[in-house]
């Protein structure tokens, strides 16, 4: 029986760090991240973000707080690894500086508005967690080989030009350690990072993490600390994230399966293809219906009703009770 929460998934995380109580955890963990700089208060905002005309495509972040200074802070989890992923938390970051800009020009008259403009911005800054590696051109810079940081100066002199935009990564995949060697953990750093990446697998907070910010991570992340409504959330989300990646290596063997024989007949790259699309159809339906109907019979072995079981797997009570 798990003791903590896995937080590595996007959603899992923000069920945690989005409970009011937690508030305390999120201002530490900024910080942490922040050297320097102190948080009094931290608002979360409306994570889904809108495009500034219809046509735009609006994005959701993980977590977008605002401090009490009017700094705003995206703080990103992400389990998978993601091509372009500096560019999407650029463009991520594009949406906290126009919405400034915006606010402004709708508290000043329209026809003065371009005169009287003040484009001086409130920083920005973008905080990811990566459950991978990201390539660097030099991994020196990286410090105690995990956090790399950016910001817009010049490559001559490093001159800053704004300090309205920042940028923080942490790369859970240059941990050293594995999930029993927490003992080899020194830094505040590789125990967070610990903490983060093999947390859910521990029994118990190590005795050697100590620190406000480590316990305030244990504390939030122990099922035994969490109300029934945070307890269903959790398992609401890990269950949609869990299905997620088996249908999607359900899907990969089979397409692997199918571009194989397909290949025979019209080469093994046009076949490959083929077996994919093909199996992310077969895949994910066959995947999702043999998943749904593992879960339900779980939960009815542990007699858990029809209606309940129905609310969490997302069939109808006719469907679960047909189930046997």
């Amino acid at each position: 029986m798990a003791t903590f929460a896995n937080i590595l998934y996007d959603d899992a995380f923000k069920v945690v760090l989005t409970e009011p109580s937690n508030n305390r955890l999120l201002i530490k963990l900024v910080e942490f991240f922040l050297p320097g700089k102190t948080i009094q208060s931290l608002s979360l905002d409306d994570k889904e973000q809108h495009g500034l005309i219809l046509s735009d495509k609006n994005c959701t972040f993980d977590l977008f707080c605002t401090t009490n200074n009017g700094e705003r802070i995206i703080v990103e989890m992400q389990f998978l690894a993601q091509s372009s992923f500096r560019e999407r938390m650029l463009y991520y970051a594009t949406y906290p500086i126009r919405s400034q800009i915006m606010e402004r020009m709708k508290s000043l008259p329209q026809e003065s508005a371009q005169g009287r403009m003040n484009y001086a911005l409130n920083p920005v800054y973008v905080i990811s967690i990566l459950n991978f590696k990201m390539p660097h051109e030099d991994e020196n810079t990286l410090e105690e080989g995990m956090i790399s940081r950016y910001d817009l100066r010049s490559p001559r002199t490093g001159e800053m030009m704004t300090d309205a935009l920042h940028f923080v990564y942490l790369e859970l995949g240059r941990l050293r350690w594995k999930e029993n060697e927490q003992d080899k953990c020194r830094t505040l750093l590789e125990k967070l990072a610990f903490s983060l990446k093999y947390g859910h697998l521990q029994n118990q907070r190590p005795t050697n993490f100590k620190g406000e910010l480590l316990q305030l991570l244990y504390d939030a992340t122990a099922f035994a600390n969490m109300d029934e409504r945070q307890l269903l959330n959790y398992n609401k989300v890990m269950r949609t994230e869990l299905d997620i990646l088996a249908w999607k290596e359900y899907a990969r063997q089979e397409g692997l399966e199918e571009g194989r024989a397909e290949g025979r007949e019209v080469g093994l790259a046009e076949g490959r293809e083929v077996g994919l699309a093909e199996g992310r159809e077969v895949g994910l339906a066959e995947g999702k219906a043999e998943m749904q109907r593992e879960l339900v019979l779980r939960m009815k072995a542990k007699g858990m009703d029809e209606q309940t079981v129905a609310d969490l797997v997302g069939l109808s009570p006719e469907d679960v009770r047909g189930i046997v």
